[in-house]
C-alpha cells in the first residue's frame, strides 16, 4: 500500500498485476536483467512460462515498433510532399530512458534514406536525429543502441564497428538535469507555460525534460546551426508520469492560474468571479 496509486502502480494495479519489489539500491547494485531474470526463474519454478521484457522494451523486438513508427512518418511525408515536394525536416528530436526509442528512430530514418530509399526520401538529406538522454550519460546510450542493433542484425556498412555507425546517424545529448523522473522548477514551468502556449502536454519524465533541455540549451548553444531548419520534435508519450507530479505543477501555473469561477444558476450575485446563468422565460 506504501506504493501508492499513481502513475505507472496505478495501471498496474488497474490490469491485476503482481507487483514484485526491490530498493533502489539492489536496482542499482543487480541491475534490472539480473532481477527480472530471478523473478522468471520464480515464476517458471511454478508452473508459468513467463516472457522477460527488459526496461523500456528496449530490444531487438520492441525496438522494430519504432522502425515502423518512421515508415508511419515517411508516409505522411508523402503526403505533405504532394504539395509542397522540398518539404523535409532537419532534425528529429526525442526523449530517450533506456535505449529503444533512439535505435528504432535512428535507425528507422537511416533506412529509409538508405540504398532503398522510401519515395519521401529519394534526393534529400537524412535528418539529424537527437536523442535527449532522461537518464545515464550519451556514451551509455551510444552502447545501448549499438548492442540492440547488432541484436537486430544490422550490417555495419563501411564502419569499423557498430557502435562507431550509430554515432554517425544520432547525436545524443546529456538532458537529465537533477536526475531522472527529478523536476527542477525551471522544467516545471516550461511544461505548464508549452500547456499554455499549445495546448499540448508533455510529461516530466520524458517528453517535458528532453524538450526543455533541447530549446533551453541546444538550440540557445549553436542558434544558426538551426536557424531556418525545420524540426520534429516526436513526443513519445509517458503521460502517467504527470500524475504523480501534480502538485509540483499546480504550484508552477499558481501564477497564471489554473482559474476557477462558480456559475451562479439563482442570479444572486454579481461579482467578478461569477458567472450568471440567465434562464429564458
Amino acid at each position: 500500500e506504501g506504493m501508492g496509486y499513481t502513475g505507472n502502480v496505478l495501471f498496474d494495479r488497474m490490469v491485476g498485476s503482481t507487483i514484485y519489489t526491490c530498493t533502489p539500491g539492489e536496482y542499482g547494485r543487480l541491475g534490472s536483467n539480473t532481477l527480472v531474470g530471478s523473478v522468471c526463474d520464480h515464476l517458471e519454478s511454478n508452473g508459468f512460462n513467463p516472457n522477460a521484457i527488459p526496461v523500456g522494451g528496449s530490444n531487438a523486438l520492441g525496438t522494430w515498433g519504432y522502425i515502423s513508427a518512421v515508415e508511419e512518418l515517411m508516409h505522411q511525408l508523402e503526403t505533405i510532399q504532394s504539395d509542397d515536394s522540398d518539404f523535409n525536416f532537419g532534425h528529429v528530436v526525442f526523449a530517450t530512458g533506456s535505449g529503444g526509442t533512439a535505435a528504432g528512430i535512428a535507425l528507422g530514418l537511416s533506412l529509409a534514406h538508405g540504398a532503398d530509399a522510401h519515395p519521401a526520401a529519394e534526393g534529400k538529406e537524412a535528418p539529424t536525429c537527437h536523442g535527449i538522454g532522461v537518464c545515464d550519460s550519451p556514451d551509455y546510450f551510444y552502447t545501448t543502441i549499438a548492442s540492440i542493433a547488432d541484436a537486430m542484425g544490422l550490417k555495419k556498412m563501411s564502419h569499423s564497428s557498430t557502435e562507431d555507425f550509430i554515432r554517425s546517424i544520432i547525436k545524443v545529448h546529456h538532458g537529465k538535469g537533477r536526475g531522472y523522473a527529478v523536476s527542477s522548477d525551471e522544467e516545471l514551468r516550461f511544461i505548464s507555460q508549452f500547456a499554455v502556449d499549445t495546448g499540448i502536454c508533455l510529461d516530466p519524465v520524458y517528453s517535458g525534460k528532453a524538450l526543455y533541455h533541447f530549446m533551453t540549451k541546444v538550440l540557445e548553444e549553436e542558434p544558426e546551426k538551426y536557424r531556418g531548419q525545420k524540426i520534429l520534435f516526436w513526443h513519445t508519450g509517458g503521460a502517467l508520469g504527470t500524475y504523480e507530479k501534480g502538485n509540483d505543477l499546480l504550484k508552477s501555473t499558481s501564477s497564471s492560474g489554473p482559474k476557477v469561477k462558480r456559475i451562479d444558476c439563482f442570479g444572486k450575485s454579481d461579482g467578478d468571479d461569477t458567472v450568471v446563468c440567465k434562464q429564458e422565460t
